[in-house]
């Protein structure tokens, strides 16, 4: 019996054609000298997602609403994403969306593209006015800096021994996943990642690219699950 894949894909840059929040960040805030000094301590670890999403809601300055959801409204997704799903429903393969980004934009690009897809994100917390927000993170892991949203614990805890999960990605919020997950399509920064850490992947342009690639993955019947990633998944149970 063909083992059954297990679909996990990142959200901003990958499903999105371009990151929603970094899009936001550009019309809200103004000090923008500040902010790539908060970035730039984000991506060189000096800080964690958490305290990093947090400076940048503490720039945004002037928040509209109606504006704000003029910008999501106008967030397009890759043209062949449609597709892939519909060919991950014909076999039978459960797609996950995780993201580093917000539920009220996931929410409402996928609604404005007719998309019903499970997602695990970081929450929006809208003030009483509506003239600022916050950020919740209801699925941060309480030992771990680095994410917000922890791909890597949603990734482990939703797939069951006898499936195989696929992980697409590209960028800095996804390099967790890629260690645990059995096939990694990747692109742009994640790529540069697992290339210079040796994470067996396939690099991808679009997701016409990932449904030709597993078609023939299933066609040869070649579904089997990543040593080094299968050693990393019994390790994390081990240690409870």
């Amino acid at each position: 019996m063909t083992q059954k894949l297990k679909i996990f894909a990142d959200f901003d840059g990958t499903i999105s054609l371009y990151d929603t929040w970094i899009e936001i960040g550009e019309y809200f805030i103004r000090d923008k000298e500040k902010w790539a000094e908060v970035i730039r301590d984000f991506e060189e670890l000096k800080t964690g997602a958490r305290e990093t999403f947090l400076s940048e809601c503490s720039l945004i300055e002037n928040f509209d609403l109606d504006k704000f959801n003029e910008i999501i409204d106008k967030q397009k997704i890759d043209p062949a994403f449609t597709d892939f799903n519909n060919f991950c429903d014909l076999n039978g393969f459960d797609v996950t969306i995780l993201s580093e980004g917000m539920d009220y934009y996931i929410n409402r690009v996928l609604s404005n593209h007719n998309l019903d897809i499970p997602f695990y994100s970081n929450k929006m917390v809208l003030s009483d006015d509506k003239k600022s927000f916050s950020l919740e993170f209801p699925y941060s892991d309480a030992e771990c800096r680095r994410c917000g949203c922890s791909k890597r614990n949603i990734l482990l805890n939703s797939t069951a021994d006898d499936e195989i999960s696929v992980f697409i990605g590209d960028g800095f919020s996804d390099v967790c996943a890629v260690h645990y997950a059995d096939i990694v399509f990747a692109k742009k920064s994640l790529a540069s990642y697992c290339w210079k850490n040796n994470i067996t992947y396939f690099d991808f342009g679009n997701f016409s690219d990932i449904t030709r690639k597993l078609e023939k993955i299933i066609q040869k019947k070649n579904l089997n699950h990543r040593q080094s990633a299968k050693t990393k998944r019994r390790d994390v149970f081990m240690r409870g």
